[in-house]
């Protein structure tokens, strides 16, 4: 298991700045970099069921959905965590980089991603989180991750990145119709009789 940092209220007060304008036009962001519930194109939602592992991916990619990615990646520095007030119930138990992607660090502090190719495109997959439920409580809140660096393009440029936000909104699971019966049949069985 990781260790668990939050870094919410950095990234919701540099979303405000941006979002407000507070930064002049040369340093406007040219991309997005966070989590997705697809691995090849933003999808900001993901509805789990509550108990049960789920997956999400770490995706760079163009500002709006029709943008593609205005640079080809050499690499980038990011982090998982909480967008907003206070502690998810879910942790990243595992974490797996696309391939051609060499990276270091703990998701909760910074991860170091470097390419060999130069992707750029539509989208580029950087990594596969899995994620578990680890508390009780909250069953909607939202997660995302988000650059600790500017992205630096393959001819050594900086590009300054929006962050990419899921909202999990978890579900009672509903037992399947096999699961039903085994529960009724061991209920039967338990009391030294069958039905």
């Amino acid at each position: 298991m990781f260790r668990r940092r939050f870094t919410s209220a950095a990234v919701v007060f540099g979303l405000a700045l941006i979002t407000a304008g507070a930064i002049p036009a040369q340093f406007e962001p040219t991309a997005r970099l966070g989590l997705s519930a697809a691995p090849d194109r933003y999808d900001g939602e993901i509805a789990p069921d509550i108990g049960a592992p789920f997956t999400l991916y770490v995706i760079l990619t163009g500002l709006a959905a029709d943008e593609p990615l205005p640079f080809e990646l050499a690499s980038v520095g990011w982090t998982i965590h909480t967008a907003c007030c206070g502690d998810s119930p879910v942790g990243v138990t595992s974490l797996v980089y696309a391939d051609g992607v060499i990276a270091t660090g703990d998701p909760y502090e910074q991860v170091e991603t470097a390419t060999g190719g130069c992707p750029g495109g539509e989208t580029v997959l950087l990594a596969t989180a899995t994620f578990e439920w680890l508390l009780e409580g909250e069953t909607e809140f939202l997660l995302s991750a988000g650059a600790l660096t500017g992205a630096l393009d393959c001819t050594g440029d900086a590009h300054l990145l929006q962050t990419l936000t899921v909202t999990v909104e978890g579900q009672e699971a509903t037992p399947s119709e096999r699961d039903s019966w085994t529960a009724v049949k061991a209920l039967f069985d338990g009391a030294g009789g069958t039905p």
